[in-house]
């Protein structure tokens, strides 16, 4: 039973995997059009080559703010790489358990339904023109197969 339950809230977290890879990718796209806005406006700006400040050293303060700013979405660019990274892991963990159980094709199609688009019994029910007594059955059947892997 136990076996089952972990497997049920492994095949429940593949949706919510989805829609946070859709937002991180999102999220990436707004900083890197960030960070290359930043970037061309660092390349477009005026050399400061004859500028000396004290110590013989240029200097420019809003080019060591922008610099940061780069790093900064670099940094958390970084970031949201890992993380999907991770998510990409735990989805082919979820999607090789799913393929390797030998699941007939109604019983890949609930999983489907039911875990990776996220929709309730009834609704299956009334998708797939089974009662719900067979979709219990056919759920018990498919776990227990995706467990014995």
């Amino acid at each position: 039973m136990q076996v089952t339950q972990d497997i049920e809230r492994r095949l429940y977290q593949y949706a919510g995997h989805q829609r946070r890879l859709k937002e991180l990718r999102e999220q990436a796209d707004e900083i890197l059009g960030q960070h290359n806005s930043l970037l061309d406006g660092l390349l477009k700006s005026p050399c400061l080559k004859d500028v000396r400040v004290q110590g013989g050293f240029t200097s420019d303060p809003v080019f060591a703010a922008v610099q940061k700013m780069i790093d900064v979405y670099g940094t958390r660019l970084d970031a949201i790489r890992s993380e999907i990274t991770d998510i990409f892991y735990h989805i082919d963990e979820i999607e090789k358990m799913v393929s390797n159980a030998g699941l007939t094709e109604t019983e890949r199609q609930y999983i489907q339904l039911r875990y990776f688009e996220g929709l309730q019994p009834k609704q299956i029910s009334f998708e797939t023109n089974y009662c719900d007594g067979y979709l219990r059955k056919l759920k018990k059947r498919a776990l227990s197969k995706i467990g014995a892997v």
